[in-house]
């Protein structure tokens, strides 16, 4: 079961991150942050500082965040995006779309949202499992009306986007694994 951690809260002059070179501290301050955390750790990115980023350092530090999730470079530790204005918003929505990545957001409704470029299929396995919460990959391919390996297919992807969390369960009767995901908000 994933826990939240505490939020890590970005901070500039003015409400000001800029340049790539800042990205890059922010990377490695959030590295470090989320490093500490216990693993099954969701750490929230607490933008309500911030009134202004410009797209290279957005893209030095959320693009790299994000692949290293992704890589499995962080175990089961996760970020997701909280509080961000329409402008960080838009930036963070320009550097996801760029670089073919996603990232989800809660808006200020506590409503969860997705940043960036996903396919249809894989949001619609995104919906389904960000509705139920947790399940098995039998259950969301229930859920989603397709075969095992369809599901099974498409909640890899999200996993390795890091938009979900993927735990092995067990065998499953007559042979083969069956694995246990959970959404990361």
């Amino acid at each position: 079961m994933l826990n939240e951690t505490p939020p890590f809260v970005f901070e500039g002059p003015n409400g000001i991150l800029s340049g790539r070179e800042r990205g890059e501290e922010l990377l490695d301050q959030l590295m470090d942050h989320m490093q500490s955390c216990e693993p099954d750790g969701v750490t929230p990115l607490d933008f309500s500082e911030i009134a202004f980023m410009d797209i290279s350092c957005a893209d030095e530090f959320l693009s790299k965040l994000l692949m290293r999730i992704g890589s499995g470079e962080l175990g089961t530790r996760y970020a997701y995006i909280q509080v961000a204005n329409l402008s960080v918003r838009e930036t963070l929505e320009a550097v996801l779309r760029l670089r073919g990545l996603a990232a989800l957001i809660r808006n200020e409704a506590g409503e969860v949202e997705v940043l960036g470029s996903l396919k249809t299929p894989i949001r619609e396995a995104l919906d389904v499992v960000l509705e139920k919460k947790q399940g098995t990959s039998s259950e969301f391919a229930e859920a989603l009306r397709k075969n095992i390996n369809i599901a099974c297919n498409r909640l890899n992807a999200l996993q390795k986007m890091g938009l979900i969390c993927r735990v092995r369960d067990g065998s499953v009767p007559g042979g083969g694994r069956q694995f246990y995901y959970e959404s990361i908000v």
